[in-house]
């Protein structure tokens, strides 16, 4: 029994210790078109560091685009609108990476980007 509740605390905190740092998030300044974006730390640091990464790319008023607690692959995806403001598409925590990629298209395409380009893309294992 003993050997049993020990090996079920160390998958506990294994599996703790693993998803702890498998998130990923992604800012982007509609102002100044900065983007910033963190993976593999835990959920509150990559809130922070996607954040200031932003505003080290030159974002004054850096907003969160999305946020996730899985691992995955991530994609950024840059475009411009009809009145030539950049617009912003991206996925994260999606298992392929051709996925990650298509949905952040549809999410560029969705805020009316026109010519899209992928920028950036991870795997968060």
């Amino acid at each position: 029994m003993k050997k049993i509740t020990l090996l079920i605390l160390f998958f506990t905190i294994t599996i703790i210790y693993t998803n702890s740092y498998s998130q990923s998030a992604v800012y982007f300044c509609n102002k100044t078109g900065a983007v910033g974006f963190a993976y593999g730390y835990s959920y509150n640091e990559v809130i922070e560091m996607g954040k200031e990464a932003c505003i080290e790319f030159g974002g004054q008023n850096p907003q969160l685009v999305v946020a996730t607690q899985n691992k995955g692959y991530g994609a950024i995806v840059l475009g411009k609108d009809e009145n030539g403001s950049l617009v912003v598409g991206a996925a994260v925590g999606i298992s392929k990476y051709q996925d990650a990629v298509d949905e952040a298209f549809k999410a560029c395409n969705n805020l009316g980007a026109r010519d899209a380009n992928l920028e950036k893309t991870w795997h968060d294992k």
